[in-house]
């Protein structure tokens, strides 16, 4: 089996999937899987010496015919990442259904990784988007031949749209930025700090449905952690850091893929809550629990039960404030959520767990 990731955006243009798609074929390669990267725009470089093409498409930034560079790859397989918009700016692009038609004719096997699979019809104009794009994911569910995402309540979903014909899988999409290499110790050094306060973080908050309100209004109640060092950083940390306005909070902004995963290191609180709830695509906690940092999270209408044994989950504003205050009172009781998270990440939640999952469900699959 030959196995190529296909990806509109990959690192050296920003984002979420293109992160994935980096970390991904890193721990496909590390398992001795023959892997290539095809995909719109981004920067070979960061992926030597693994093969990746650009200029591919379907997406706003291809041109090369997606199943001409699989053959040309020499690809058998090819996991598609999906996200409705990257294929386009409103999330319904024809073409990348009939891209996909094409790969089929040419013999290759689809895969598909669903990150998100549409807009909820919460906004006028995804009254008329949204039916769109469900009916886009419908066909291209059918073209596949096995389907991945990481939550719960969309898999049972994709199964029933399949009707059975396309096995749907849940998987991990992990932390897609690199694991630290740096001691807790090392990690406050380098940040200048001399002191052993609670230091909490909270990293992207600017992300998706990110319960912001949440950390507001934890830092203005009782509950507050007193004494605590308050860490943003990542995509709205700038813009939260505003709103908590005070000498024990330092907003970083965005940083590189390492710098944060230092400061990630550092913390002894994580905070990560979702309208939505905790599920194992929520990269900023799963970079969290990736480094044995106790999580506070929330529960939500996407809420992956599985989750609350390697993170706090809580289901209202004051249940979020209470789980925050006895974890920063109870030295131990963090330690050992920080193991179980750690330990869980490891077992089912990493992206070398989808990796191993790929490998086996693909070949098995070639192998029919």
């Amino acid at each position: 089996m030959r196995l190529a990731l296909f990806s509109p955006d990959v690192p050296g243009t920003p984002g979420g999937v293109a992160d994935h798609t980096l970390a991904l074929a890193r721990a496909l390669a590390a398992r001795s899987a023959a892997v290539a990267i095809l995909a719109g725009r981004g920067d070979t470089s960061r992926f030597a010496p693994i093969p990746c093409r650009l200029g591919v498409g379907p997406g706003p930034y291809g041109g090369a015919d997606l199943a001409g560079a699989l053959v040309e790859a020499g690809a058998d397989t090819v996991l598609v990442q999906y996200v409705p918009f990257l294929y386009a700016r409103s999330g319904v692009a024809p073409e990348l259904v009939r891209a996909l038609r094409r790969v089929r004719e040419a013999g290759v096997r689809i895969a598909l990784f669903v990150h998100e699979p549409y807009v909820p019809f919460t906004r006028l104009p995804w009254l008329a988007t949204g039916v769109l794009q469900r009916l886009q994911l419908r066909a291209v569910l059918r073209l596949a031949e096995r389907a991945y995402t990481p939550v719960p309540a969309w898999a049972a979903r994709l199964s029933d749209w399949s009707g059975g014909r396309t096995p749907v899988t849940l998987a991990p999409v992990g932390a897609t930025l690199p694991i630290s290499a740096l001691s807790r110790q090392a990690a406050r050094a380098k940040l200048g700090w001399r002191d052993d306060k609670l230091a909490i973080g909270v990293f992207s908050p600017g992300a998706n449905a990110f319960r912001s309100d949440w950390i507001v209004e934890l830092w203005r109640s009782a509950a507050a952690p007193a004494g605590a060092r308050w860490v943003l950083f990542g995509n709205g940390s700038v813009e939260l850091g505003a709103r908590l306005a005070g000498p024990a909070v330092t907003a970083l902004g965005t940083l590189g893929a390492e710098a944060a995963s230092d400061v990630m290191v550092a913390m002894d609180l994580a905070l990560a809550p979702y309208a939505d709830g905790l599920t194992l695509r929520r990269t900023s906690a799963m970079l969290a629990l990736a480094h044995g940092v106790a999580t506070v999270s929330s529960t939500g209408h996407l809420w992956d039960p599985s989750l609350g044994t390697m993170a706090r989950c809580a289901r209202t504003a004051p249940a979020f404030a209470a789980e925050v205050a006895a974890l920063a009172r109870d030295g131990a009781a963090r330690a050992a959520l920080a193991t179980a998270g750690l330990e869980g990440y490891r077992r089912t939640a990493s992206v070398e767990v989808l990796a191993d999952l790929l490998v086996t469900d693909l070949q098995r699959r070639a192998s029919s």
